[in-house]
């Protein structure tokens, strides 16, 4: 069967802002060719499909006006989870026709890439965003499918922020899902700050490219045990709740380092980079010893003394407490002489390209008017 349509969005690292993004502070992320893949053909006579090859399950459903999908026997639970959010969002918006127009379809939703295998032989999630890939690449192949108009990347970016919280129950900042449209670098700001007891993820997040510092080198390098961002995102919350006064002296301290950050990436001051990611690292450490989120784990403890032995920057990547950590150097010894340390020390570096292309979307619309029953 040939694929009608099909989308492919990349992965990403944090480099700069994870929390205090949530508070509307600047951040940089990059993107990783690491991509989730949306695949939607059409099926002959009335019926839809939801198919997740890296499981081999396959679930039925029918559109329903105004809504989404209605799963029609086993319900997908979790895996269905992307569509019923993608497909709300779009519906409310007017950006999908109503249920009677729209051909019956097969969609596909790849991971794989996300993932690698265990000691034990179980699929251990690598902390990319996976989540916000298959969000961005499911919109876009939907928004084809439905054979409406291009949409501005700042549209695109709100309207698949809007369905990754819904995915996420509420909570994300923006970041990836800006990082895996826009692909390269992207610097993320906010067009306002939140207001009291709101968090910047129920405010639009602007993404803006930027080109890669000439002398920065960055090594990506595996914790070698996946973190549960929904729990240790609880536990900032709990933090906030419990010394609000306190909370807002870390953020505003890990703000203003992003934002020398952001400014030094655009001015391409590798040297500023380096000494604002390694403020930023020292402000995240001081948040996770006040908070006790689980940021800096023993492993990713190990891995900073790694890098710092050999004169490099390090912090975790993200939510921290495993995924990765990342390494950055203005030295291409240093590269060198830390690729060769972290091999010993028996941890693998991300061997996928960094500043991967953003969402792509190839295939034409269907013809509208093959009804439903």
């Amino acid at each position: 069967m040939p694929i009608l349509i099909k989308a492919q969005a990349p992965g990403k690292l944090v480099i700069v802002g994870e929390y205090a993004v949530l508070e509307g502070a600047p951040g940089l992320a990059v993107a990783v060719d690491v991509r989730a893949e949306a695949r939607i053909t059409t099926l002959p006579g009335t019926g839809n499909q939801l198919v997740i090859p890296d499981t081999g399950e396959t679930f039925r459903f029918r559109w329903v006006s105004g809504s989404g999908p209605r799963w029609e026997g086993v319900s997908p639970g979790a895996f269905g989870l992307p569509l019923e959010a993608c497909a709300e969002i779009l519906t409310a918006r007017g950006l999908l026709p109503r249920a009677a127009e729209l051909p019956a379809c097969r969609i596909e939703l790849v991971t794989a890439a996300f993932h690698k295998a265990g000691r034990d032989g179980q699929r251990v999630k690598l902390g990319l965003g996976s989540s916000a890939a298959v969000v961005v690449a499911l919109t876009g192949a939907l928004l084809r499918f439905a054979g409406g108009p291009s949409l501005p990347r700042q549209a695109l970016i709100a309207i698949c922020h809007e369905a990754h919280r819904r995915l996420q129950g509420g909570a994300g900042s923006g970041i990836d899902v800006a990082t895996s449209i826009t692909g390269g670098t992207v610097a993320i700001e906010f067009s306002r700050r939140p207001g009291p007891g709101q968090d910047a993820a129920t405010v639009f997040p602007q993404a803006y490219p930027v080109s890669w510092p000439r002398r920065l080198s960055l090594l990506a390098v595996w914790s070698g045990q996946s973190a549960s961002t929904p729990v240790m995102l609880g536990r900032l919350r709990a933090f906030r709740e419990r010394e609000p006064a306190r909370f807002a002296s870390h953020m505003e301290r890990l703000g203003a380092n992003a934002g020398r950050a952001v400014d030094a990436w655009r001015a391409d001051d590798t040297g500023s980079v380096l000494a604002a990611v390694g403020g930023y690292e020292s402000g995240l450490r001081q948040l996770d010893q006040a908070a006790g989120i689980g940021i800096f784990s023993p492993v990713h403890e190990q891995l900073r003394a790694i890098a710092v032995k050999h004169g490099a920057v390090y912090k975790p990547s993200g939510a921290g407490g495993g995924d990765f950590g990342i390494a950055l150097t203005d030295s291409r010894t240093v590269e060198q002489t830390l690729r060769d340390a972290f091999a010993a020390a028996g941890f693998a570096l991300l061997d996928s390209a960094l500043c991967a292309p953003g969402l792509s979307v190839r295939g034409d619309a269907p013809r509208m008017g093959l009804r439903q029953g």
